[in-house]
């Protein structure tokens, strides 16, 4: 019976792979917790047990249909989808001013994977802020409110999608076709060979940490 059955969810915060690593690193990962159905009353102990195994350092309560709204919201801006868009456009306008690939891709992704979003992590963007320049500090302060009145209707956009169910239904129909792994294939290597990550793929090992020693 579907009502002697315990219907609980644990979902990471982070992909499969940061996941896994970080379980073998012993640091964890994030994740929330939802429980819709709990015929013992034991579901809450269960979950987080669940959680716990996983390396979760921190589970914070949530409901499906929250986790499913907010999940999907933030990877198609924020975390995947607008930080690509974002990425792109900067890196595009640079090189349309004669910037060339080098610079375009240091100023745009280079330096805030590895010294700006790093303090963000850390101790939030006001940390960040205050450990940078004069200059970087006023212009991002002045900048940010212009992008948050751009993007926020834009990801509006986004949310209402979601909860309406078109992300979910276009996500399971085009997933459900028979060549959708050959799709998608060509899909990310499109985007593997735009100007951007090219120029990436030849400066990351040009980091001092990847160097040959």
């Amino acid at each position: 019976s579907t009502q002697s059955t315990w219907v609980i969810l644990v979902a990471p915060k982070g992909s499969g792979l940061t996941v896994r690593t970080h379980f073998l690193e012993g640091r964890g990962i994030n994740a929330s917790f939802a429980i819709h159905q709990d015929y013992t009353g034991r579901a809450r102990d269960r979950v987080l047990a669940t959680a716990m195994g996983i390396g979760c350092g921190h589970a914070f309560e949530t409901t499906f249909e929250q986790e499913v709204s907010s999940d999907l919201t933030g990877e198609r801006c924020v975390l995947m989808g607008m930080l690509q868009g974002a990425f792109k456009a900067q890196y595009d306008v640079l090189r349309a001013h004669g910037h060339s690939p080098s610079e375009a891709y240091n100023e745009t992704i280079e330096e805030a994977l590895c010294s700006l979003y790093p303090l963000v992590q850390q101790q939030g963007m006001d940390w960040m802020y205050a450990n940078c320049s004069t200059t970087a500090q006023r212009g991002a302060l002045d900048w940010a409110p212009k992008f948050e009145a751009a993007l926020k209707p834009v990801i509006e956009e986004c949310y209402q999608s979601v909860i309406r169910g078109d992300e979910a239904r276009r996500s399971i129909s085009l997933n459900s076709e028979p060549d959708y792994r050959v799709k998608l294939e060509a899909e990310l290597a499109a985007v593997a060979d735009q100007e951007m990550w090219v120029a990436g793929r030849a400066l990351r090992p040009l980091r001092p940490e990847n160097q040959k020693k």
